[in-house]
């Protein structure tokens, strides 16, 4: 859902979403390819450009999964890298869509 009103002759940018968002990662053969899934479940107007969206879920599948590759997709995927790809993906939509209303 997204929409803008006006109020009090001031534009107010209205949307609330959520996002499931597959990934996956090809291993090297020393490593088993693993994938899973980060689930963003309140993308809205309360959350302000460069801050963190919540993420509620972050599953891992396939592979062995051990403790060592967990913390690096912990520190890679969970936390870093691609989380903040996703918030920047997702901020540049809320820019576009405040730029075209």
């Amino acid at each position: 859902h997204a929409s803008v009103a006006a109020v009090r002759g001031k534009k107010r940018y209205i949307y609330e979403f959520g996002v499931k968002v597959r990934w996956e990662v090809t291993g090297d053969g020393m490593v088993d390819d693993v994938r899973g899934t980060m689930t963003f479940p309140d993308v809205d107007g309360t959350v302000e450009l460069g801050d963190e969206y919540d993420l509620s879920e972050f599953t891992v599948e396939g592979g062995n999964v051990g403790n060592a590759l967990r913390m690096e997709l912990n520190k890679h995927v969970r936390d870093g890298g691609l989380r903040e790809a996703i918030h920047e993906a997702i901020d540049d939509w809320v820019r576009l869509f405040k730029a075209s209303y």
